[in-house]
C-alpha cells in the first residue's frame, strides 16, 4: 500500500468518524483531516515533479 493510498483511506475513516461525532470532537476530527488533505496535495506536488 501506497503512502498516498493510505492516507486517502484515512483521511475516509476521519471524516466519517466526524460525521457520527458530537460537535467538540467532529472539529477535532475535521482538522486532522485537514492535515492528511495537506500532505496528500503536497505528496501530490512531489510526484509531479518540475514541468
Amino acid at each position: 500500500m501506497t503512502e498516498a493510498n493510505f492516507l486517502r483511506e484515512q483521511l475516509a475513516l476521519i471524516r466519517e468518524l466526524a460525521d457520527r461525532a458530537d460537535p467538540h470532537i467532529k472539529e477535532r476530527l475535521l482538522a486532522l483531516a485537514e492535515k492528511y488533505e495537506r500532505r496528500l496535495a503536497e505528496q501530490s506536488r512531489n510526484t509531479q515533479g518540475p514541468n
